[in-house]
């Protein structure tokens, strides 16, 4: 069991797809890591708003990882891709995604 290096990782839009409105909000809820297979790769995730101003949100997510790879998804349909990252099974996680707002209250 390690921490997992996200020094190097890439976040990026995967095949171009646009979250709803709905979605978008929901994030911060609904957000968990899977493989590109669509198989849920976590265990004991949690999320938390570390900053929640107008325009910014600041998501904390922290877990275990239960497969090995070397990139995730968020959510099954894949709005974003986290790659250039190696984990195993029981290697544990640490990170924080930004999220810039506008108007967010």
């Amino acid at each position: 069991m390690a921490q997992v290096d996200f020094s190097n990782a890439v976040l990026d839009v995967y095949n171009n797809m646009v979250m709803t409105y709905d979605q978008y909000l929901q994030f911060d809820k609904n957000a968990t890591l899977y493989s590109v297979n669509n198989v849920q790769i976590t265990s004991g995730q949690t999320k938390t708003i570390i900053t929640n101003t107008p325009s910014k949100v600041s998501i904390l997510f922290t877990g275990a990882f239960t497969a090995s790879g070397t990139e995730f998804y968020f959510t099954p349909s894949k709005f974003w891709r986290v790659s250039n990252i190696s984990f195993s099974a029981n290697d544990t996680y640490s990170f924080v995604i930004d999220i810039e707002t506008s108007g967010n209250t």
